[in-house]
């Protein structure tokens, strides 16, 4: 499954780690703000492996973040 950010926005995602090398292997984390940049190259990346994890689901937040 694909996810498709729009630019400059903030998001709920939930991201899974394949790397069947690392203890993380298999679990499934949540990232309650997860900032699309410009849309593109958009990733959450393992904190012991450091591999990019997969994105299984992305939630637009509403409201908005406010950004000071």
């Amino acid at each position: 499954m694909s996810v498709t950010f729009q630019p400059a926005l903030y998001y709920t995602v939930t991201a899974r780690d394949n790397n069947e090398a690392c203890s993380n292997s298999g679990q499934v984390f949540t990232v309650p703000e997860f900032y699309s940049n410009a849309g593109t190259n958009c990733f959450v990346q393992c904190g012991v492996c450091r591999q990019h994890m997969e994105i299984l689901t992305a939630t637009l937040l509403d409201p908005q973040p406010e950004v000071s």
